[in-house]
């Protein structure tokens, strides 16, 4: 059975995006020698989801960037036009959906974000792994990764990992 990873940037002050959505300050820290684990994490993986409007700001970065992999748009809107086949809708309870993945699939689930379905996913318990990078830098003000009241849940540490630019890799697992 899959894990359910949340794999996503933060800045320093726990930030997904500015308050507009904008998440250009990232870019400043890409390098094109590495690639955070990015490649073998994707390879892992056995479906994709997101919310809604994550689903509509990564479809303005031009090529769709999950190619090969069933990607689950949690949303009661209709998506139009949808660049790839493999894009499904899903409108329910987020356990409902992770239950679902897993009987088509025994890879990792990537829960992409944004964050109100990270704080319901993490208000279950349904994370099982949290692969957080931490961008060296403050925005001041925000989308925080957590949005709204969150079940406490204890995590294990189980790596770490900087990188010559500043960023840190943090791994954290739900105990067994």
């Amino acid at each position: 059975m899959g894990n359910v990873i949340l794999y996503i940037a933060i800045s320093l002050d726990g930030f997904i995006a500015r308050r507009d959505d904008d998440i250009s300050w990232l870019t400043a820290f890409d390098d094109k020698d590495e690639d955070y684990g990015y490649a073998a994490f994707y390879a892992s993986l056995g479906a994709v989801i997101l919310g809604g409007k994550t689903y509509r700001q990564v479809l303005g970065f031009g090529t769709w960037p999950y190619p090969g992999k069933t990607t689950y748009v949690v949303t009661t809107q209709p998506l139009q036009n949808p660049p790839d086949a493999n894009i499904k809708t899903f409108a329910g309870d987020v356990a409902d959906l992770v239950a679902q993945i897993r009987q088509t699939t025994d890879q990792d689930i990537w829960l992409v974000g944004g964050g109100q379905l990270v704080t319901a996913f993490a208000d279950q318990h349904l994370i099982d792994e949290y692969i957080i990078t931490i961008i060296p830098l403050i925005l001041g003000d925000g989308i925080p990764l957590f949005q709204g009241a969150v079940s406490e849940e204890r995590l294990q540490l189980t790596g770490s990992q900087s990188y010559a630019n500043g960023l840190m890799q943090l791994r954290y697992r739900r105990p067994a």
